[in-house]
């Protein structure tokens, strides 16, 4: 399954585009799981996970939330 991150605000909104209002994500690639897609969202985008897919890039610096493509159409 294909997996992205979509940035989050430091408030915890999903951020979007000024111009476009597109939700601004980031590809991950093709993995076997959500775990291993965390994992290794983890280290490339230097974050830590807090829960349900949530990463966090520090306290009051906003985050990423890992969703596959299906999940991310409904965004």
């Amino acid at each position: 399954m294909n997996y992205l991150a979509v940035f989050l605000c430091s408030d915890g909104g999903i951020a979007r585009n000024s111009n476009t209002e597109e939700v601004m994500n980031m590809q991950l690639g093709e993995f076997e799981s959500r775990e291993l897609a965390i994992q290794n969202a983890c280290v490339q985008l230097e974050c830590t996970h807090a829960k349900n897919g949530v990463l966090l890039k520090g306290e009051n610096k906003g985050g990423f939330l890992i969703c596959d493509a299906q999940e991310f159409a409904e965004l």
